[in-house]
């Protein structure tokens, strides 16, 4: 009987002793604690700047739009965004410097492209006799920072920008203006990158080019009579002659003279002046401004072929400036 008991034991026992060998050999396992943070007290302030959300995908934090961004996205059109992210990302300048926040400086850097290429476009294809140094500077006036933080404070940028101010010994000071246009060429880059090309066109056209900017101080020509021959000469024309339309008070303090230049029988420029001198200067700059700035009527644009059955009939492409 004992021996049937000492080998039935026998297994048991084996088993209870590789049990024990493997707890020697093998260290007991630390427990792991489930512990419950409860998130700080966030600042009137930071509640009101952002809501965010954590991107496990990224490293930085995407940030729901406050009430002032969602109205001011409503208002140009931005809710269509297919990315809701967007709005806090345009409206955050790159100096606002904040740990997993997204800055508008890429969309700024896009915008900007997008923006000069669809200015340059229109003007180009507007007006095709205009000099290519005129041609940049006109893309310039529109483009340039005053004209896009006026356009800023129309739209109401400066309610919903982030910023942060340069501090007081830095050398080069952070201009309010500075910060408004990147936030409008931003909007131009979200639009171009979220929507395509189309959308952020018409808002060019729309907000950009819709705008009357005065584009005849732009043509400074120092010497406009000496000009408006060799340019005459080139296109085959008759000499332009200035001829004395009209005066009045010849004899007294304050003469009036009307000049008016002509090639042939057609009337090119008209100018006035206290002298014939001054008014057949103004008659010939008045001649150059007519011709360089003529406009194509009707006409269309390279990029309407992106339009769904849209066509683009090109236009003749201006002749090079006058060498004189």
């Amino acid at each position: 009987m004992a021996g049937v008991l000492r080998s039935s034991l026998t297994p048991v026992l084996a088993r209870g002793t590789m049990r024990v060998a493997a707890a020697r050999a093998c260290p007991p396992l630390a427990r792991t604690f489930l512990i419950n943070v409860k998130p700080t007290k966030k600042s009137k302030q930071e509640d009101i700047t952002s809501a965010p959300v954590q991107d496990t995908d990224s490293k930085y934090r995407i940030e729901k739009p406050t009430t002032a961004v969602v109205a001011f996205a409503h208002r140009l059109g931005l809710n269509t965004l297919k990315d809701q992210t967007l709005p806090m990302r345009i409206v955050t300048h790159a100096s606002y410097e904040r740990v997993g926040i997204q800055t508008n400086e890429r969309l700024d850097y896009l915008g900007a492209k997008v923006l000069d290429m669809f200015v340059l476009e229109y003007l180009h294809t507007k007006y095709p006799k205009m000099p290519t140094k005129m041609l940049q500077e006109a893309v310039a006036t529109y483009t340039r920072t005053t004209t896009l933080a006026q356009m800023a404070k129309e739209f109401g940028v400066e309610d919903v920008a982030r910023w942060t101010r340069s501090k007081p010994d830095m050398e080069n000071q952070l201009s309010s203006k500075t910060v408004k246009a990147s936030v409008v060429r931003a909007m131009v880059g979200a639009l171009y990158m979220d929507q395509g090309a189309l959308k952020a066109r018409e808002f060019v056209h729309n907000h950009v080019l819709s705008r009357d900017l005065d584009l005849v101080q732009l043509l400074e020509v120092e010497e406009p009579k000496r000009y408006l021959s060799f340019l005459m000469k080139r296109l085959g024309r008759e000499r332009p002659v200035a001829r004395l339309m009209s005066e009045t008070g010849r004899q007294s303090k304050a003469p009036v003279f009307i000049v008016g230049v002509y090639s042939g029988t057609e009337k090119m420029g008209e100018g006035f002046g206290s002298s014939l001198k001054m008014a057949e200067h103004r008659a010939n700059a008045d001649a150059l401004t007519k011709y360089y700035l003529e406009e194509q009527k009707d006409f269309g644009l390279p990029s309407d072929v992106e339009v769904e059955g849209g066509v683009y009939r090109p236009t003749k492409v201006g002749d090079t400036e006058v060498v004189v």
